[in-house]
């Protein structure tokens, strides 16, 4: 759905220096500093392009963060838990993504890697909605779609659940380490990358059972969403919010159409006729929520779901099922039409997306016990040992480059650009 996906911003960093020259004791442990600098500032500056090469891209995001892994853990030691004595040297500063320019910062080497996770999520989202707004969209756009989806979903649930060891990450409402924000993004991400999948099963026209259960449990995960963010901020979380409800109320309107067609088939009419008017209603409160989205406060790229070919096609959808349905009742079965609806499937069985799992990388090479020995901490400066606090310091808003969306219908059935 190439131009209704909503994307936050990415978070902003300050320039980090690796300054470290009174504890570098040779040029070992200058050039580790040095290689830092240079891959922080590159993989950052990328970072800007959703059009970047996404392998280029996840391979510079995994060899900074084995090489500043000697700055989270000690090499040498086979669980990998030990802390490293480097671990409280150097002070990050980084904004949240919804929070705008306000930065926070510790001197906690984990903040660092956790932050970088959290870009690198944000990214593979905004990747996969360049792909899904080309012009023309083939197979393998639609599956690398997907796969970026469950990856960032993956990335968002190894933030969740490893953020903890911050001390006072869960201090600031609306963070990116507050638990319902980071879980919000997880479900979105997979509430996606089952679009992906739904646009799928339309144009191959799969049962109709499947794609009502699937779409569904879709417009259910977009619910959930939309709960979690219910208590933060308005002027922040407002459009992210107006999202979630939109594509809960889309998604509820799909699932209707096809119980309808399905009930159609069983020869269930008015059944059918109770489905179809359902799914119509919730249509007509989706058309509402793509103008409250188009006017809600909040950052965000700003579509127009409403005016997208998927969209539009969900209204004739139903109205044909639906007169279908009547015409049919009317001549043959006779059915009473109940007052109260049919039940969805709330059991979707095939098609669910999983986030991908998510692992730091070893350290590098670089890093043995000669080179971790070159850092003489001794004649380190006292470290803040402070927890997560507000930055008495700002940080510009990094400069995206606009994601290409394509205003051409596609030539399908779904008339979705990734099926």
């Amino acid at each position: 759905m190439s131009q209704w996906f909503h994307r936050n911003p990415l978070k902003a960093t300050d320039h980090a220096k690796f300054e470290l020259k009174g504890i570098l004791s040779n040029d070992k442990a200058a050039k580790i500093c040095s290689e830092l600098r240079i891959r922080r500032d590159h993989f950052v500056e990328h970072l800007a392009s959703a059009s970047y090469d996404r392998q280029e891209l996840e391979q510079e995001f995994n060899e900074y963060l084995a090489l500043f892994g000697g700055f989270v853990r000690a090499p040498g030691e086979d669980d990998g838990d030990e802390r490293s004595k480097l671990y409280q040297v150097m002070r990050f500063r980084w904004t949240n993504s919804m929070l705008g320019s306000s930065a926070v910062e510790v001197s906690e080497a984990f903040f660092e890697v956790l932050c970088m996770c959290l870009n690198m999520a944000i990214w593979y989202t905004k990747h996969a909605a360049w792909l899904a707004g080309k012009d023309e969209v083939r197979e393998g756009d639609a599956k690398m779609c997907h796969t970026c989806l469950r990856r960032a979903a993956g990335i968002f649930a190894f933030v969740r659940e490893n953020c903890g060891r911050l001390s006072g990450a869960a201090d600031i409402p609306g963070s990116d380490f507050d638990q319902k924000v980071l879980l919000v993004y997880e479900t979105q991400c997979t509430a996606e990358a089952q679009e992906v999948t739904i646009a799928r099963a339309i144009e191959l026209k799969h049962k109709p059972t499947l794609i009502s259960a699937l779409a569904n449990e879709t417009s259910m995960m977009f619910a959930k969403g939309d709960k979690l963010l219910e208590s933060l901020d308005e002027t922040s979380f407002g459009r992210w919010r107006k999202y979630m409800q939109l594509k809960s109320r889309i998604y509820s309107a799909y699932a209707y159409a096809f119980l309808g067609e399905s009930l159609l088939a069983e020869d269930k009419c008015g059944d059918a006729v109770r489905a179809c008017q359902e799914g119509v209603s919730e249509f007509h409160i989706a058309e509402d929520f793509c103008m409250k989205y188009a006017k809600s406060p909040g950052p965000g790229f700003l579509a127009q779901p409403d005016k997208h070919l998927f969209f539009r096609r969900v209204e004739p959808l139903l109205n044909r099922h639906l007169e279908k349905a009547k015409r049919e009742n009317g001549f043959i079965y006779h059915q009473k039409v109940p007052d109260v609806c049919p039940e969805l499937d709330s059991t979707a069985n095939f098609g669910l997306a999983k986030p991908e799992p998510f692992t730091l990388p070893p350290l590098a090479e670089a890093w043995n016990a000669a080179s971790y020995a070159a850092f003489d901490i001794s004649k380190a400066s006292m470290p803040d040992f402070s927890k997560l606090k507000k930055s008495s310091k700002d940080i510009p808003a990094v400069k995206e480059d606009k994601i290409y969306q394509t205003d051409r219908d596609p030539n399908n059935f779904s008339g979705c650009v990734i099926s």
